[in-house]
């Protein structure tokens, strides 16, 4: 039986054997690996060799040859040895084939697979049985990155061929415009308005999402995503997710389909007077926080505004300091607008109004225990309770003078006041932080008058003078004017924080707590002893200090200075002082004016000399005497002198003088 079997197949063989020339495409199958390469049955007397190796056809190089047993492959006949063996190419049959493919492809469209080699210039090598060129624009319908097709197998159609110059030209987009037209008529032809459908995200814009339906994009609007607030698209889903929708337009002539997700849901405001009603509490989450007040989402869809005078019955600046986005609270509706789909929404109005019961729980005089919330230039805005808010105006921080507000209070300071206003209809209260202590200023009253002479302390020295503490929260003004007799630009010449001081009161009004002392009252008056010392019409010798265009100041003694006015210097008519006078010259003045209220001294040169009558006698007589030869002039730098002016007369009243002295 067994060698019937055999003599069947081995007949079977025997027809199928055909003769075979070199260079003809047959296909064979693999059977087994030998030393050196595959032996394959290709129907013939003598077995295949496929070897390992083999030249490339288009290139210089070799190929390996990959198979296993059992595998059918294409070969050609390429020659037959001594021994009766045929000698196999695969690298030819690949090369005769792809043509075949190549030219199939060209002429009726038929796809081929293309493997992407590499990167070239202006697009990719493609492996499709030979090397093929896919162009960059034809790699996709969009631009992409060509390099994240390296390695990869895709579906091409030869657009361009050249057997004699070996030129092949595919396009992998062609069969994606292909496929796309063909989904796009599928989509189409059962597309309809109100279907729910799916899709794939393919763009997501700031307006919304395109959806891929199926060969045909949908318009997913921002505003048809919920019916709630949402932020940013990419929080609900991403580039690539498939999402289900309701289709609620379609424009055929424009190809123009809306989409929605929110529609999936009814509207929440269609029933909302089921809901809720006005003065119910609800529970909502903080979505939103502007600066008049705040959105709470009670349901996907519901919102309401807490406008910010309905977060507090105290005062809120902004409302990020009563809330944070995110927070759950309870809030009661003060008004529903089905229409405008409007919620308003009421945080105090959950607690009782604490203003109602203000006199009671904060009568006139109490103190009570504050919390200072902002500070202004009138005075600190603080917390008594939770809604209840108050007033220290600056004038009631103490009883001294307050410059500003910061030198007794800062933010977030807890102190005592004694509450001095309640006002319920302007929801107002108004403390006093001074009226905590006794008036000092009453003590002061019976203490002191105008004329007494008390000691202090300097507390603060100002450009305008200084403050004394008299006592304890009284304080009086030393003007600057009232320091010293001599001019004083700042009180830091003479004084230092915190020296005692003896001071005469000048001004008191304990009413309107002011006091205005001087230091100088109780110093003696130099000017008393200027007048005693320098009488006027008494004459004296002083030194020039200073030349002006008016006049010369001349020293008396140190600190006490007189003007002589220009036309006080001479006789004679001159242009400038410095004609005659030079500075840290000695010469004899003559007082001419005492001024009590401005303490100034008016002095005279020419009135220094003798009288004009004199004068004039002397040279009267001086012309009767013989002539006498005249002593030739000292020199004098081209520079007139009193000498010059006054002559002998001058020299004689210096004599005079001198003799008396």
């Amino acid at each position: 039986m067994e060698e019937n079997k055999n003599l069947e197949m081995l007949h079977e063989d025997i027809e199928n054997i055909h003769p075979i020339r070199p260079g003809e495409l047959i296909k064979g199958k693999v059977v087994k690996k030998g030393e050196e390469g595959y032996f394959v049955n290709i129907n013939y007397k003598a077995e295949g060799i496929l070897p390992f190796k083999e030249k490339l056809t288009e290139n210089e190089g070799e190929v390996l040859n990959d198979a296993k047993e059992g595998e059918e492959i294409w070969v050609v006949v390429n020659r037959f040895d001594d021994q009766g063996y045929v000698w196999l190419s695969r690298e030819k049959a690949r090369y005769r084939g792809a043509w075949i493919d190549i030219e199939e492809s060209l002429n009726s469209g038929k796809p081929l697979m293309a493997k992407v080699l590499k990167k070239v210039k202006g697009g990719l090598t493609v492996d499709i049985g030979v090397n093929a060129f896919l162009p960059a624009s034809c790699v996709d319908k969009v631009p992409q990155n060509l390099d994240e097709y390296i390695d990869k197998t895709l579906p091409v159609k030869v657009i361009e061929a050249d057997r004699r110059t070996r030129n092949v030209v595919v396009s992998h987009k062609v069969i994606l415009e292909e496929e796309e037209l063909k989904k796009k008529q599928e989509t189409i032809s059962t597309l309809e308005i109100g279907q729910i459908r799916k899709g794939i995200v393919k763009n997501i814009t700031s307006f919304g999402a395109f959806v891929d339906l199926g060969g045909i994009d949908g318009l997913l609007h921002i505003s048809e995503v919920s019916w709630g607030r949402i932020g940013k698209l990419e929080n609900i889903f991403n580039k690539g997710d498939e999402i289900e929708f309701r289709v609620i337009g379609w424009d055929p002539d424009k190809e123009e389909i809306s989409l929605s997700m929110k529609r999936l849901k009814p509207d929440p405001w269609e029933n909302i007077e089921q809901k809720i009603k006005v003065g119910d509490i609800v529970q909502g989450k903080v979505i939103s926080i502007k600066d008049f007040g705040v959105f709470v989402e009670t349901e996907e869809g519901i919102e309401g505004l807490v406008h910010i005078s309905d977060i507090s019955w105290g005062y809120v600046k902004h409302p990020h300091e009563a809330v944070k986005i995110g927070d759950m609270v309870e809030a009661r509706v003060l008004d529903i607008d089905k229409e405008k789909k409007r919620l308003s929404l009421g945080l105090k109005q959950i607690h009782p109004d604490p203003w109602l019961s203000v006199n009671e729980n904060y009568p006139v005089g109490n103190v009570a225990r504050v919390r200072v919330e902002r500070i202004n230039p009138k005075g600190a805005i603080v917390e008594i309770d939770d809604g209840i808010e108050g007033k220290i105006p600056i004038e009631e921080l103490s009883w001294k003078r307050v410059n500003r507000v910061s030198e007794i209070l800062r933010r977030n300071q807890l102190v005592d006041a004694r509450i001095i206003e309640v006002d319920p209809e302007n929801r107002q209260i108004t403390l006093s932080i001074k009226q905590l202590k006794e008036n000092p200023w009453k003590q002061a009253q019976n203490l002191w008058k105008i004329g007494d002479i008390v000691e202090g302390h300097v507390q603060r020295l100002m450009n305008f003078g200084a403050f004394i503490e008299l006592m304890p929260d009284v304080e009086a003004l030393l003007p600057l004017s009232e320091l010293n007799w001599e001019p004083v630009k700042h009180p830091g010449q003479l004084l230092k924080k915190g020296q005692a001081l003896p001071v005469k009161i000048i001004e008191f009004q304990p009413e309107e707590q002011r006091i205005v002392v001087s230091r100088k009252a109780i110093l003696p008056d130099p000017w008393f002893e200027i007048k005693n010392k320098y009488p006027v019409g008494s004459i004296h010798l002083g030194k020039v200090v200073r030349i002006v265009d008016f006049g010369v100041f001349v020293e008396l003694e140190k600190g006490w200075d007189g003007l002589v006015h220009i036309s006080e210097i001479s006789d004679k008519r001159i242009s400038s002082p410095s004609e005659l006078i030079e500075e840290n010259q000695e010469i004899n003045v003559k007082i001419i004016k005492l001024d009590d209220q401005e303490r100034k001294i008016g002095l005279s040169i020419k009135q220094a000399l003798p009288r004009e009558e004199e004068k004039e006698r002397t040279k009267e007589r001086e012309k009767e005497k013989p002539k006498k030869e005249q002593p030739v002039a000292p020199q004098t730098n081209g520079k007139t002198t009193l000498g010059d002016v006054f002559g002998d007369t001058f020299n004689n009243l210096l004599n005079n003088m001198k003799n008396n002295s």
